[in-house]
């Protein structure tokens, strides 16, 4: 498996499409990101993000069982390999849902920052 996938293939990036029907399962019908609301874009009052942990890293295990989310991007190669291959599809997936923002949980606290600072 090669670092840059694809790993969605054949999902687009997902478009506006108010006239979408029900079938049409791909497609924002409600949300426009250019159109202006209040005098700010749809996508400055709604700034959603994925939670790349969660999303990317998790294996769908729990305290009753063992994971169950088989993800092509956790399959087999050094920590450093599964890594890379986890970030490629993250940003992936963010570019085909126009997701500006991603949120990630580790990270230094205040008291580590500052005793880092030279």
């Amino acid at each position: 498996m090669t670092t840059e996938g694809p790993f969605f293939p054949g999902i687009p990036k997902i478009p506006y499409a108010p006239d979408a029907g029900p079938q049409d399962v791909l497609s924002f019908k409600h949300y426009n990101a250019a159109e202006v609301l209040l005098g700010k874009k749809m996508e400055d009052w709604l700034r959603f993000s994925v939670c790349y942990w969660h999303s990317f890293c998790g294996t769908g295990s729990d305290p009753f069982g063992f994971s169950t989310l088989q993800r092509p991007w956790n399959d087999g190669g050094t920590p450093m390999d599964l890594a890379k291959r986890r970030l490629h599809a993250a940003f992936e997936f963010f570019t085909k849902l126009g997701v500006k923002y991603y949120t990630f949980h580790d990270r230094y606290g205040s008291c580590f920052l500052i005793v880092s600072l030279p």
